[in-house]
């Protein structure tokens, strides 16, 4: 077998092309933190959270939407709607709430928007948009909306702790919500 260096270089010259002209794939591992600001109690199921992604439906379960401009392609480590229930999840048991898989009221949802961006030259900035359903039974679902937008200098190590942020506030307007209207 003869090899041809050439055809070896312009194919590694290839590659090399193709990366940085459409950027490598980064991998986000998140560990979320639950905060200390909500409190209640009462039994709770959380169900599947939905992950829509981008509009045209082509984005994947773990990959985060982003801008034009950003070649980068970001994944987190696991299914964007398995993250967020378990966010969800911890919120609600440090807030007090008794999480169990055989309680009559459950928690689910659709995450419309999960997207993170660099903004002009210095800031990135997380934006996420979801809808919650509250089911019981014998009771009429309660539904609503939450939407957090959060932006901070760039940095590629701190955009855990700009995800984690955004998904809290989304996380305890819904909670305020639902508890204003007797649905947690």
């Amino acid at each position: 077998m003869t090899v041809h260096w050439q055809t070896v270089r312009r194919i590694s010259t290839v590659l090399l092309a193709v990366t940085v002209l459409t950027g490598c794939p980064r991998v986000l591992y998140l560990d979320y933190h639950p905060s200390a600001s909500i409190k209640g109690s009462g039994s709770v199921r959380v169900d599947a959270f939905a992950y829509a992604g981008h509009p045209t439906g082509l984005m994947r379960k773990k990959e985060v939407e982003s801008g034009e401009q950003d070649p980068e392609v970001l994944y987190l480590s696991q299914d964007i709607g398995e993250f967020f229930a378990a966010a969800l999840t911890k919120e609600l048991t440090l807030a007090g709430y008794e999480v169990r898989r055989d309680s009559s009221r459950s928690v689910s949802g659709t995450i419309e928007q999960f997207y993170l961006d660099y903004v002009g030259r210095h800031d990135q900035v997380f934006k996420i948009e979801t809808t919650f359903q509250v089911g019981r039974e014998g009771a009429p679902a309660f539904t609503t909306s939450c939407r957090s937008e959060r932006q901070q200098a760039k940095d590629w190590m701190k955009s855990g702790s700009l995800i984690e942020h955004g998904i809290r506030d989304c996380i305890e307007a819904f909670v305020k919500e639902a508890q204003t209207a007797g649905a947690l």
